[in-house]
């Protein structure tokens, strides 16, 4: 099993499906969870979003591709979202990529500040990623930041991390977060990288889970 991980950057759009997750925004979305398109041709999304929320609801309200959604959480600025929309045509492209090509996207998928996304992509060959990558929209830049064996196909532990990991890591010695006592704190990391702090804390899961399952075996 092979594995691609990119970045993807958004076009200038007044869809909702750019405009709501911006640089520009108010708030951010820190991961999606699902993506998935329906019969119709329609998409759910589930994720989480971060910051401003009463404005998210503004935006969802407002926008007529938005056919329903929901907000909820316990804290005023982190809460889950669920949105079921008409997609951009780039956007429907995209995510049909597994149904046209045999790949699939490895969940939760992440997000930087300026709004890009990391995407883990799965299949069998380099050949099928590469053809997969050559369907992605030209809408949609794609920086490829890694493309080699699936984490889980073995072999050392810095083997397993994407370059994105690995810069977070690098980050997270240098600043001491895994000195005792800590040093840092993930938004310390954050700051350094211009992610999120869920973006980062996500990373470090990933990061720690590959340690322990090789520790482990």
């Amino acid at each position: 099993m092979r594995a691609v991980t990119f970045r993807l950057d958004q076009p200038t759009s007044s869809h909702i499906a750019y405009t709501m997750f911006g640089a520009d925004s108010e708030f951010e979305r820190e991961q999606i969870y699902h993506l998935n398109v329906l019969a119709d041709e329609t998409v759910i999304l589930l994720g989480r979003l971060r910051g401003n929320l009463d404005e998210a609801k503004r935006v969802l309200d407002d926008h007529t591709d938005v056919l329903e959604y929901s907000i909820s959480g316990e804290q005023p600025r982190n809460g889950l979202v669920y949105v079921h929309a008409r997609p951009p045509p780039a956007v429907k492209q995209f995510l049909e990529l597994p149904r046209t090509h045999e790949v699939f996207f490895n969940f939760p998928i992440g997000s930087s500040n300026d709004g890009r996304l990391t995407v883990e992509m799965l299949g069998e060959t380099n050949d099928v990623l590469r053809e997969a990558l050559a369907d992605v929209p030209r809408e949609l830049d794609v920086a490829i930041e890694r493309i080699g064996p699936y984490p889980d196909a073995g072999g050392h532990i810095l083997a397993l991390l994407t370059d994105r990991q690995r810069e977070v890591l690098d980050i997270a010695l240098d600043l001491g977060y895994y000195d005792v006592p800590r040093q840092a704190t993930h938004g310390d990391i954050a700051e350094r990288l211009d992610l999120s702090v869920g973006t980062v804390s996500e990373h470090l899961q990933k990061i720690e889970c590959h340690v322990f399952e090789q520790i482990r075996s």
